[in-house]
């Protein structure tokens, strides 16, 4: 799931920021799960309806992220 930015993504924005994608990786975790961000990755150029809720999708979990950290 790494990436630095949306652009650097090898498969595209809609594949790096599937959220079925996230919610499995941090799902499995048997303890802790711990996400690690590069701040580019909420600069992402977005083509379709989808790929927009998907990165608005990443940019709330950093929002929360924030308030709770």
């Amino acid at each position: 799931m790494t990436s630095t930015s949306a652009d650097d993504a090898p498969r595209g924005v809609s594949f790096l920021y599937d959220l079925n994608r996230l919610n499995v990786a941090v799902s499995r975790a048997k303890a802790l799960a711990v996400v690690v961000m590069s701040e580019q990755l909420l600069d992402a150029a977005v083509r379709t309806p989808e790929q927009l809720r998907q990165v608005n999708a990443l940019c709330r979990l950093v929002e929360m992220a924030s308030v709770l950290g």
